[in-house]
C-alpha cells in the first residue's frame, strides 16, 4: 500500500511540475515575443524619425539658400531632387514600416509627418519656380517655408512622444 501511495504521490508530484514548468515556458515565450515586437517597433520608429530628420535639414537648407539675395536657383532645384528623392524613397519606405508594426495612431501620425513634409516640399518647388519666372514668391517671404518646416518639427515631436509611450507599453 505504501508503495502504491508513493508512486501516486510521485506521479502527482512529477505532473504539477511539469505544468508548472510548462506554464513558466509560456510566459518566458510571451515576455520574448512582447520585447521582440518592441524591438521591431522601436527600430521602425527611429528609422522613420531619422529619415525625417534628414529631409528636413535639406529642406532648412534649400530654405536658407532661398531667402538669400540672388539665390542659386540651380543649386536649389537638385537640392530640390534629393528633397524629393528622400520623400517618395526612404522617407516612404520607412512610413510603410511604421505602419505595418503599427499601432494605428502612430501610422496616422506619421502619415502626417510626411504629408507636412511633402507640403514644404511642395511650396519650395513653388518658391523656385516663381523665383525663377520673376514672380513674387513664399520663398521670398522666410517666415512662409519656415511654418511649413516649423509644423514638421512639431508632427515630429508629437510622433517621438507617442512613439516613446507605445515602446514603454
Amino acid at each position: 500500500m505504501a508503495a502504491v501511495m508513493g508512486a501516486a504521490v510521485g506521479m502527482v508530484g512529477t505532473t504539477l511540475a511539469a505544468a508548472v514548468a510548462g506554464l513558466s515556458a509560456q510566459r518566458q515565450v510571451r515576455a520574448e515575443h512582447r520585447h521582440w515586437r518592441r524591438q521591431l517597433r522601436r527600430d521602425a520608429y527611429s528609422a522613420f524619425t531619422a529619415r525625417t530628420d534628414e529631409l528636413r535639414k535639406v529642406l532648412k537648407e534649400i530654405n536658407t539658400a532661398l531667402i538669400r539675395p540672388g539665390p542659386d536657383l540651380d543649386a536649389v532645384r537638385e537640392a530640390l531632387d534629393v528633397a524629393r528623392g528622400l520623400l517618395h524613397s526612404e522617407l516612404a519606405d520607412a512610413q510603410a514600416t511604421v505602419e505595418i508594426e503599427g499601432p494605428e495612431k502612430l501610422a496616422r501620425m506619421a502619415e502626417e509627418l510626411s504629408r507636412s513634409l511633402s507640403a514644404c516640399v511642395a511650396a519650395i518647388s513653388a518658391a523656385s519656380l516663381g523665383q525663377g519666372a520673376g514672380h513674387t514668391s513664399v520663398g521670398t517671404d522666410p517666415q512662409g517655408i519656415r511654418r511649413f518646416l516649423d509644423h514638421a518639427s512639431s508632427k515630429r515631436a508629437q510622433f517621438v512622444e507617442h512613439a516613446r509611450r507605445t515602446i514603454d507599453v
